[in-house]
């Protein structure tokens, strides 16, 4: 199951290539690539009212490929005008700066008592 070519569009970060835009199982919209992959990680397959579905073949959870599936790579995956986070000098890779305080602890004084 290969999609026409009015079912593509082009890529959203200006590389030029034709994307397939699925929609996943958590409902967001993810580019893939136009043609199938042996090493994708993505099963697309087409609903009843023929719009394109895709869900994760990675994870512990993941059903195989069914039979009316194919494997897709992410575009992201492939984009050579993907941008990549680059690491901030002099901070900790992939942690926090500083640790979190707690809010000191409020006393309430009980109404009863006289001063």
């Amino acid at each position: 199951m290969i999609p026409t070519r009015h079912e593509l569009e082009p890529c959203r970060h200006g590389c030029g290539q034709l994307v397939l835009i699925t929609m996943t199982e958590h409902g967001r919209s993810m580019p893939v690539d136009a043609t199938p992959h042996e090493t994708g990680n993505q099963a697309v397959y087409r609903d009843a009212p023929g719009r394109w579905r895709s869900r994760s073949l990675d994870g512990a959870d993941a059903r195989p490929l069914d039979p009316w599936e194919h494997r897709y790579r992410p575009h992201i995956a492939t984009c050579p005008r993907r941008t990549v986070q680059q690491a901030l000098p002099g901070l900790p890779a992939g942690g926090r700066t500083r640790t979190r305080r707690r809010a000191p602890a409020r006393r309430y004084r009980p109404i009863w008592k006289a001063r």
